[in-house]
Order: structure tokens, then sequence, then C-alpha cells
């Protein structure tokens, strides 16, 4: 008898949460039980401390899809630099970055102008991106963050893109690829995900009163779009508005996104 979507879900979200789980208990367990050099213990320190992150990542996760499907999930938008936040998002991911010898930059003006967004989830929303970003693209290749003056999506809200060379994604991954608990790209990467980045990220955008796309084809690297609305001075209830039009639609929609890169 086939599973239901809940049944498929609750096993897919186990088994994501009993895999770090797993690892995390074995090496505490080889830790305790001493008998190892200094060198393998702090492997293994390290590998135990690479789960726990990866758990809280997907707790959190979890956490926010859970608040998205109640329409609970509370934003705290105000007037921010985007080039700030994603120069911030750049500075933090560029070990990663070097570690693979990818080329990670970031192209931003400085009279990019303000968007009305909350910070916090505007910089999960392009850590989210950058990292799947250098995850898909093989060592040596570029990864670029864009944020220009005059960018804008078809409502006129800021624009900002992540562009990667990696080897792009196949047409019937494209088209689903904002779904949740669906994994796309290459498949010795997709156990590194948790299946809920990208849709995750799509729908704190259009909370936002945003949009987020993706462009790509194989062999030819992706490009992830996301907008923000402007901020305008005189107008501070306006993106205010935009964005309490938007909570509902986003909720409601959330099922019917594309598959995650990550």
């Amino acid at each position: 008898m086939e599973k239901s979507a809940e049944e498929k879900k609750t096993a897919y979200l186990t088994h994501e949460l009993r895999t770090p789980l797993t690892s995390i208990i074995c090496a505490l367990e080889l830790l305790r039980d001493g008998g190892l050099a200094a060198p393998e213990g702090a492997k293994l320190i390290e590998l135990a401390l690479g789960n726990a992150d990866r758990l809280k990542t997907l707790i959190n996760e979890i956490l926010d899809l859970s608040k998205i499907q109640n329409g609970t999930l509370r934003l705290s938008p105000v007037a921010c630099d985007p080039a700030e936040l994603a120069r911030a998002s750049v500075e933090s991911l560029l070990p990663w970055a070097r570690r693979k010898g990818i080329h990670l930059s970031l192209k931003a003006s400085v009279s990019c102008g303000k968007v009305y967004a909350d910070p916090r989830r505007t910089s999960q929303v392009l850590l989210n991106l950058v990292s799947n970003a250098i995850k898909f693209t093989p060592d040596g290749g570029t990864v670029e963050v864009s944020l220009e003056p005059g960018r804008r999506d078809r409502a006129g809200n800021t624009l900002v893109c992540v562009k990667d060379s990696g080897p792009g994604i196949a047409p019937q991954d494209l088209a689903r690829l904002f779904r949740y608990f669906v994994q796309a790209g290459p498949e010795d990467r997709r156990a590194e995900g948790s299946g809920l980045g990208l849709a995750l990220s799509r729908s704190l955008v259009e909370l936002q009163g945003g949009e987020m796309w993706a462009e790509s084809a194989l062999g030819k690297g992706a490009s992830f779009f996301f907008s923000l609305p402007v901020h305008v001075e005189a107008q501070n209830s306006e993106p205010q508005a935009r964005v309490n039009a938007t909570k509902s639609s986003a909720a409601a929609s959330f099922c019917h996104h594309g598959a995650p890169r990550a």
C-alpha cells in the first residue's frame, strides 16, 4: 500500500534528524571509550560539531516551516541596506569558498538604495542561496552575488542575484525546484541538504512582498533571483501593506513550491 504524503514527510524528517544524531553519538562514544591519539580525537570532535550544526539547522528549518504553515511566522521589516546584508553573507562564507578554490565575489553599487525587509530573514535567504551555490559549484569555479540599481523585478522591487558556474539544473528539476521535502541536483550532493532550504527561502521572500525564481541550463550554471520592496521615505506604510497582503498567499502556497537543491 502506497504511503500518504504525510507519512512520506514524517519518514523523511525522521531520517534527516536521525542521521546526524547517530553520527554525534558514535563520535562521543568513541571519545568516551578512549584509546584514540590526539589527531583522531580532534577529527571526531570536528565531526560531532559539524553534525550538531547540521541538526540545529534542520530543527530551525522545521520550526520555520511549521510557523509558515500555521501563519504564525512574525517578520520585523525595517529600512535596511541590501548591499550590506549581501556583503556580510559573502564574508561569512568566504573561508569555505576559498577551501574549495571558488572565487566568491559581490557586485553591489553604493547607490543601490534601501529596501523594506526583515534583515535577519533576508540574511537567512542570502546565506542559503550562496551556500547552495558554493556546494554545487566544482572546485575552481565562480559564484557571484550581484545587486545593482536599475535591476528590478516586474513589480519594481530591488533585485538580488546569486549566480554560479556549477553543472546547472535539468529542465525537469527546474520546474519543481521550490517544493518542500524534495531534492534536485547531482545525486552525490543530495544527501548534503535537508530538502527545505530553497522552499523556505522562497516563502520568506514572498512574505516580505518579493518574488524568487531560478534560471538555468545543464552545463551552464544557475542563477537564483529574489526581490524585496524598495523603501520609500515618504511612504513607509506602503511596503508594510504589501508585506501583509502576501502573508496569506505565501502560507497557503507552501505545499506547491518546487524541489530544493538543499
